[in-house]
């Protein structure tokens, strides 16, 4: 949409305001003010999540679209690659389970501090029909594989997404396979008789991609589960001598002594608040996206270390 000069005006006053408050924030090459329709501004990754019903879908690789079941819950993994030389978002299959029987998958460029993402529902509600509305449900995103040191077996495949099984790493955490200080983001689109249309503020999705706990090489994973849990810790980490409590059996808090002994050694690595797919050098993700009806979500990823964030007063 053409914006006129009263809101140009407006934005860059805002944009003065912000540098002159902060310091720190003038260091940053580019500014982000939230906008109006709750997407900021500024450099972006676009992301097009397209809900079909019956629909042909061409899963040739290429584009920042993708298209899953309009009315059944889907998949999208997501890739980063730190060896990769992917300098824009690109949909490696933009088809979902729907049409092809497998997730869609993005690939995203390597970004070292990771990524701001807002989302908003799009289009009309339940194709048009009316006082249905139309909803999206987005899940935390879940580790599918980790590993380090990944090279291409094909020099001319540069897009490499998959890791070897003598690479994968293995996630172990305190509770649980996976932590996440998130939940589930929803969104609503609707009719509004009053205004003609519906509901489309962004929301900041962005901690649905971050991680907290730790990633182990896989060789401390004893029992081969994929998992690192209490079952992989020597029983010496009970004795009362090595700090125990010499109950017999290793409980939470030795694990976490143990995990801290590994990191010590450099087998394992703790994070807090992580991108979730800057955790090894090649990480694919799932996330679940439940639809009702939603013919578009519109994701944009706004690189952190480009960007000033300023979210709105509450």
């Amino acid at each position: 949409m053409k914006r006129n000069g009263t809101f140009a005006l407006l934005d860059f006053l805002a944009l003065i305001l912000v540098f002159q408050i902060n310091p720190t924030m003038a260091a940053k090459s580019m500014s982000v003010i939230e906008m109006s329709n709750g997407f900021p501004s500024g450099p972006h990754y676009n992301l097009n999540i397209l809900g079909k019903s019956t629909f042909t879908c061409d899963g040739t690789e290429g584009g920042n679209s993708v298209f899953i079941s309009e009315y059944v819950s889907s998949t999208i993994t997501y890739v980063t690659n730190n060896k990769s030389p992917v300098s824009e978002l690109l949909a490696l299959d933009k088809c979902g389970e729907a049409f092809d029987g497998n997730p869609a998958k993005v690939q995203l460029p390597y970004e070292s501090q990771g990524y701001y993402v807002f989302a908003s529902i799009k289009g009309k509600p339940n194709n048009g029909q009316d006082d249905l509305e139309s909803s999206v449900i987005l899940s935390p995103n879940l580790v599918r594989e980790a590993c380090n040191d990944t090279e291409p077996a094909n020099p001319d495949f540069p897009y490499y997404t998959q890791c070897s099984d003598d690479t994968l790493l293995t996630l172990g955490l305190i509770v649980g396979t996976n932590a996440y200080e998130a939940t589930d983001v929803g969104f609503v689109r609707f009719e509004n008789q009053d205004t003609g249309k519906g509901k489309s503020k962004a929301m900041d999705i962005t901690d649905l991609f971050k991680y907290t706990g730790w990633v182990f090489g896989a060789s401390l994973d004893l029992n081969a589960d994929g998992k690192i849990d209490l079952a992989d810790v020597p029983l010496t980490y009970d004795l009362v001598e090595n700090g125990g409590n010499g109950d017999g059996d290793v409980d939470l808090p030795e694990l976490e002594d143990w995990a801290w002994d590994q990191a010590a050694d450099g087998l394992a690595t703790y994070y807090e608040n992580e991108w979730i797919l800057n955790i090894a050098d090649l990480v694919l993700t799932d996330q679940t996206i439940t639809n009702d009806g939603t013919k578009l979500l519109k994701v944009r990823f706004y690189p952190v270390a480009t960007t000033v964030h300023t979210p709105p007063a509450q």
